[in-house]
């Protein structure tokens, strides 16, 4: 056999170094999924406790706003109307990640079992967090305030420049004024009642602007809690206005947003054992990523036919199949007024 043909190497592998992987496995930050979760004393009791059951449904009820009266004389047999309440039904988004693991699959890889199970196991938390933090921009972006100009322009005389746009549901700050956007932002909240402090979500373009306003001049340090002190800004990398191209924010007062998580009761209480078995476990995982949710998690083992997999099958495996599942069911204050929200969107005009 000529030219060392017995000896030559099918392929040389390596590993890529944990450096040159993180490009490839990067992930957006859950920022807007985040500043939810801090917010979960929604109800008294909890909202969350009280869903025992997907199929279970769950009101919050709230005392509706009282107008101000006409009345400027007293009378002898005074009258007057009896307060009302409403509710508002919770609903929640699930998102589910699977993934399986073949017993044999590391048989024929550079990678250990260990290395393949946790990298799809990060994937798939990753996954969780950023298809949640995707559902809460949306749904923040679909409670926000969604007045007509004719009540809004109304409502915010006092604020002076600018005016509500009643087909985009937003204030648009005129460019000229974008060293002062966050003074008009505040000053337009203000004109609808709602005084800081706020959190505010902010897109690429305008965090960027607020960042660079922050840090220009010598004097600027002494002004930061002027300007910003009392505002929490969540910086999205999600778009939030296709209409203003030049930035949007959401903004609302401090606390308004929040994220209930929710588990299954059988998760909580826990079920099953890790030993490899076709009935499996199912109970709960804290995000190891720190964001606070907490997960519900199914696992079970079966056998399998795996040699479909030219790689690393067999015609006798195991499979271990594995479930995470993400639920939060996400929440702004109720206000009885057909389109109103303490979430208002305010934009960079041109």
């Amino acid at each position: 056999m000529a030219n060392y043909a017995a000896s030559v190497l099918a392929k040389g592998q390596a590993k890529l170094s944990a450096k040159f992987q993180a490009p490839e496995l990067r992930a957006q930050m859950p920022t807007v999924l985040a500043m939810a979760l801090k917010n979960q004393d929604y109800s008294i009791p909890n909202a969350a406790k009280l869903r025992t059951s997907p199929l279970r449904p769950v009101d919050v009820n709230f005392f509706k706003n009282i107008a101000p009266g006409t009345g400027t004389a007293k009378a002898a047999l005074h009258t007057g109307t009896i307060a009302d309440s409403n509710v508002v039904n919770l609903s929640y988004v699930q998102v589910v990640e699977t993934f399986s693991l073949p017993a044999k699959l590391s048989d024929n890889s550079i990678y250990e079992q260990q290395d393949i199970f946790n990298n799809q196991y990060e994937q798939a938390i990753r996954n969780i967090r950023t298809r949640l933090d995707i559902a809460a921009l949306a749904y923040l972006y679909a409670h926000r305030c969604q007045l007509s100009a004719a009540v809004m322009n109304g409502r915010t005389a006092s604020f002076g420049p600018g005016s509500w746009d009643g087909v985009n549901f937003a204030l648009p700050i005129d460019n000229s004024k974008q060293k002062v956007f966050m003074q008009q932002a505040k000053l337009f909240m203000a004109a609808n009642n709602y005084t800081g402090p706020y959190d505010m979500v902010a897109d690429l373009q305008t965090s960027g602007n607020f960042e660079f306003e922050k840090n220009q001049g010598s004097s600027n340090a002494n002004n930061f809690s002027f300007q910003f002190g009392d505002a929490d800004i969540y910086t999205t990398q999600q778009l939030i206005d296709a209409a203003f191209g030049a930035g949007a924010t959401l903004m609302m007062p401090r606390g308004t947003f929040a994220g209930l998580n929710w588990n299954e009761a059988l998760n909580r209480r826990g079920y099953g054992s890790m030993v490899p078995s076709t009935l499996g476990m199912v109970g709960t995982q804290l995000d190891p990523m720190g964001s606070g949710l907490e997960l519900d998690v199914s696992w079970y083992t079966g056998r399998a036919d795996t040699s479909a997999n030219a790689t690393g099958g067999s015609t006798q495996d195991f499979v271990d199949q594995w479930e995470f599942t993400g639920t939060v069911g996400f929440a702004t204050p109720p206000l009885s007024l057909a389109g109103d929200s303490a979430v208002i969107e305010i934009a960079q005009g041109s």
